[in-house]
């Protein structure tokens, strides 16, 4: 489980907390201890039978308190002639029930170990693989993200099936970062930038901002959480691109869509018609029931008028009582069938207000406007005033009725 710690070329322990045995150690930590670490695998020993008994039980106390971290402890230990030796050792959490002891010299190991601690302590996240990305160090925030309870990523290939679990997701993921680390590698002043939604440790599936790089023969990884941030964006263009009173697109979203209908006409040699519908006497009905039945009024209307579109159509308010509907793929007649539909749909009374003025009924018609798109349109404020225009009429007409515009 812990051979991993062979590819690092300090002095490396793994200790249990409950046990106080050493259950691993690299090749330098073997080297130092000479002949008594031999076997540890099958036969753990005490710390007390490799160092000194008062910095041994000093560094059990450590193990076993809680978070189960110090930044160093002393080792005293003893050569093959019983001449003193004492070492620093930082320690540092490995797994709920192990340590890891990073061993040196007191004289060069306490730069050493107060930059383990500090990468220990900082608040990003930090990873550490060796040249065949085996991992050699995570630091406590890290683990936070990372540390799946069932699964211990030991390689870094490890991680990609427990954080992706949609195989389409994680093709497309390790594609990029499989691309991306090997330019990195060719180029060691470049940094990659990659962002995933991952399965993290608490079962949560979030929106990461990853960046790693090469330094030397290390693969150095970080990443920021920004889930929150990217919710706040997309609530922001939501915002921008909506009317807050009935959720519907706005005017600028409506022209957008409506180009963009125009030019996919345009190529397949179809045609998209356009509505605009206007609320025939709104302004008698906020004078005679208050605006808040107004409002009531429009947002009845827009969900009415979703109800009876199609997946593909677009429903947006363009200000005031004022709505557009956009129609790709329609010819003329397909929308003067929907538009007189629509118009049969608004005539049914619709319940405003709350409270004591609770369900009142308010008779409402609308008159609309409808133009189509030939091959030669391209220009999305063009048909817009085509079909301003065929509302004028319908309005001019009468009101409660639809009139179409010719080119």
């Amino acid at each position: 489980m812990f051979r991993w710690i062979d590819a690092v070329d300090v002095p490396l322990l793994v200790v249990g907390v409950s046990s106080s045995r050493v259950v691993a150690a690299n090749p330098p930590a073997r080297a130092l201890f000479g002949g008594r670490l031999d076997g540890v695998e099958e036969a753990p020993p005490l710390l007390a039978d490799v160092a000194g008994v008062e910095d041994a039980l000093a560094l059990g106390r450590a193990l076993a308190a809680a978070p189960g971290r110090e930044p160093s402890v002393q080792l005293l230990l003893h050569d093959t002639s019983g001449e003193p030796l004492r070492f620093a050792a930082a320690l540092s959490p490995l797994t709920d029930e192990h340590r890891l002891l990073t061993l040196g010299e007191p004289s060069s190991r306490s730069l050493r170990g107060d930059f383990l601690e500090i990468l220990e302590q900082l608040p990003a996240p930090i990873e550490l693989y060796d040249r065949d990305l085996n991992a050699l160090f995570y630091n406590k925030v890290a683990d936070e993200f990372f540390l799946y309870d069932d699964q211990d990523i030991i390689q870094h290939d490890d991680w990609w099936a427990v954080g992706f679990p949609d195989p389409a997701e994680r093709d497309a993921a390790f594609a990029e970062w499989k691309a991306k680390t090997e330019e990195t590698r060719l180029d060691r002043s470049l940094t990659a930038t990659s962002e995933w939604k991952v399965l993290c440790r608490d079962g949560l599936t979030r929106m990461v901002q990853f960046r790693y790089r090469w330094i030397g023969d290390y693969f150095v990884m970080s990443w920021w959480d920004v889930t929150a941030h990217r919710q706040t964006e997309q609530q922001l263009r939501q915002l921008a691109v909506s009317d807050p009173l009935t959720g519907l697109w706005n005017r600028r979203r409506l022209i957008e869509d409506t180009q963009a209908a125009l030019l996919e006409a345009a190529a397949g040699g179809s045609a998209c018609s356009l509505l605009l519908l206007d609320v025939d006497w709104f302004k008698s009905i906020n004078d005679r029931y208050g605006h808040s039945a107004g409002d009531d009024v429009l947002r009845a209307l827009a969900e009415r008028g979703l109800a009876a579109l199609r997946t593909s159509d677009v429903m947006a308010r363009m200000g005031g009582e004022e709505f557009a509907i956009l129609l790709p793929g329609t010819d003329t007649e397909s929308a003067m069938t929907l538009a007189e539909r629509l118009l049969a749909t608004i005539r049914a009374p619709i319940a405003t207000g709350t409270g004591a003025n609770a369900s009142v009924l308010v008779e409402v018609t609308a008159s609309i406007g409808c133009t189509t798109s030939h091959g030669a349109d391209r220009d999305a404020l063009a048909l817009i005033e085509r079909a301003d225009r065929a509302l004028y009429r319908a309005k001019a007409e009468g009101r409660n009725r639809v009139v179409f515009d010719e080119p």
